[in-house]
């Protein structure tokens, strides 16, 4: 897909990747506690075998909602559980703490939506790690660290269901100093991709686009390529100095740490171009 036609068409889904993110969840001590999904309505949450978790529901019923781990305040984690309106329909729902890792700093967590038609909780079906809710924005962000770089996405409500709208990845290049976008569609497809500075996903007021990021040639001559790949040479090249935007990016085949990648540029010169340049030709802005 062209990306000057694609970036026309992501203004809306931008709207929802910049400003800060504040988690507003409760966070649940220790089995058994108590919470309202809705009002009038009380549901205690117990692990009372050491593994199963066990949901105390309203109508004198109870659900097993998932097996973990049991964790003791010994352990250095803070909280078996989050209680918020995860998925922004008013009700209370319940995410269950079902590992960490990394010292600590990724909380996994599995989730359980309140179905107030059913009276009982239906599992979300994917574990996250430290959720975030935006509740002013209906965005639901998780993240997860690897060594010194972070992986997020943020989750948007299409027809009352949540799906992963965007996905921010690192780039290894300039010590993560760029991130690539992957926009999605509700049905999982990837509509666009777009790189950004990484401190923009913090920065700006909400509903503020983010700015693709422009960088400069700092080699003395830069060879265009038609693919990501160094089968795909053209005759063309961009000069010392000259600026380009950077539209997508793509790892080293075979090796996504090896080298500095590829960028798709596009370049406002005499006519436009978009086409792919080796990452070791940019300089960082």
């Amino acid at each position: 897909m062209n990306c000057r036609a694609y970036a026309q068409g992501l203004g809306a889904l931008l709207l929802f990747t910049s400003g800060s993110v504040s988690l507003a969840a409760t966070q649940e001590a220790g089995f058994p506690f108590k919470f309202t999904p809705v009002p009038g309505k009380s549901v205690t949450i117990d692990q009372p075998a050491g593994s199963e978790v066990i949901a105390h529901l309203p109508n004198g019923q109870q659900q097993s909602l998932a097996v973990v781990e049991t964790y003791e305040a010994s352990d250095g984690i803070s909280q078996v559980a989050l209680t918020d309106d995860f998925n922004f329909d008013g009700a209370q729902d319940v995410a269950i703490l079902e590992s960490s890792g990394y010292g600590g700093v990724n909380a996994f967590y599995q989730l359980f939506l309140w179905d107030q038609a059913a009276q009982n909780f239906k599992a979300f079906g994917e574990t996250f790690s430290n959720p975030e809710v935006d509740s002013k924005r209906q965005i639901l962000t998780t993240s997860t660290r690897s060594g010194p770089i972070w992986y997020t996405t943020k989750y948007k409500l299409a027809q009352g269901k949540l799906y992963p709208a965007v996905e921010w990845e690192p780039i290894p290049v300039n010590d993560g100093y760029w991130q690539r976008l992957s926009f999605k569609n509700p049905q999982g497809k990837i509509i666009g991709h777009k790189v950004v500075n990484s401190q923009d996903e913090q920065s700006g007021d909400p509903g503020d686009e983010l700015p693709f990021v422009v960088a400069t040639i700092k080699v003395k001559k830069a060879a265009l390529y038609d693919k990501p790949s160094m089968a795909a040479k053209t005759k063309m090249y961009l000069i010392k100095k000259d600026q380009v935007t950077l539209l997508d990016w793509q790892p080293t085949e075979g090796d996504p740490y090896a080298g500095l990648g590829w960028f798709l540029v596009r370049y406002e010169g005499k006519k436009t171009l978009e086409k792919w340049i080796e990452g070791s030709a940019l300089l960082k802005p």
